[in-house]
């Protein structure tokens, strides 16, 4: 009994939709009819573990978006791009799993090597209340293209407007996903990290250039945001992106 709302985040081309994929009123009203057929709780619990019939956020954006790294053949390292495609809606608690789904070019080579791959990162309100919707920040969908820079233009810029980007490691991103080589058509990825899991690529996932995301899950807060980030490196390398979603699950007890 899935159930939708129509609350749109605002971006550019107001194209981000957030929506209750499974809401908590319906899985509530799926664990009371279970527990009426007097099956007991921890069967009832199992059964919809085992179904994934969990509350879910779910943010999608249909839109085609390319970028380029840049012409500079002659300094490589100056060929440096990041755009922000998706921002999810703000968490109402810490979730069990993320679920990402990117329309991306069918490319014709390996993974490995790949100058261009998708990022995800952690939006983080500095104050308990949004000041300002992270979405409506001037000039975040912008393409950044200095190398010297790199994200930490991103930080600086969210940091003006009370937001900041949650690091890891000394990194403001967690890679998600890299693109092939040569472009052929598109299809559909799709990369679950999840908070029970935590674990290297396995060797099934390791050549279509999947990435774990190692501490995403365990870091998101009540109140933050999960964006997609597009990236090139290098001349001549471009990232096109269909459309994304990112699905954002909770447990439910």
């Amino acid at each position: 009994m899935p159930a939708t709302t129509g609350s749109a985040l605002i971006s550019p081309s107001n194209v981000l939709v957030t929506s209750e994929a499974v809401s908590r009123a319906s899985v509530s009203a799926v664990r009371s009819i279970l527990l009426s057929l007097e099956v007991p709780m921890e069967l009832v619990l199992r059964i919809m573990d085992m179904a994934e019939y969990r509350p879910t956020l779910r943010t999608e954006r249909p839109n085609k978006v390319s970028i380029a790294a840049g012409g500079h053949a002659w300094d490589t390292e100056a060929c440096w791009a990041a755009k922000l495609y998706l921002v999810s809606g703000p968490l109402l608690r810490s979730p069990e799993d993320v679920f990402w789904k990117v329309h991306k070019p069918n490319l014709a080579g390996e993974y490995a090597g790949a100058k261009s791959w998708y990022e995800a990162c952690i939006f983080r309100p500095r104050q308990a209340d949004e000041v300002v919707n992270v979405t409506q920040i001037d000039g975040i969908y912008r393409t950044f293209s200095d190398p010297q820079q790199g994200m930490l233009a991103v930080q600086a810029l969210l940091g003006a407007a009370g937001w900041t980007m949650v690091s890891h490691g000394g990194e403001l991103t967690w890679r998600l996903q890299n693109n092939r080589v040569a472009h052929d058509k598109y299809i559909r990825h799709v990369v679950e990290w999840s908070i029970d899991q935590p674990r290297g690529i396995t060797e099934e996932e390791e050549p279509l250039g999947a990435f774990a995301g190692d501490g995403f899950v365990e870091a998101l807060q009540p109140g933050d945001r999960v964006g997609i980030w597009m990236r090139a490196k290098h001349a001549g390398w471009e990232c096109h992106t269909k459309a994304a979603s990112v699905g954002i699950v909770y447990e439910f007890r």
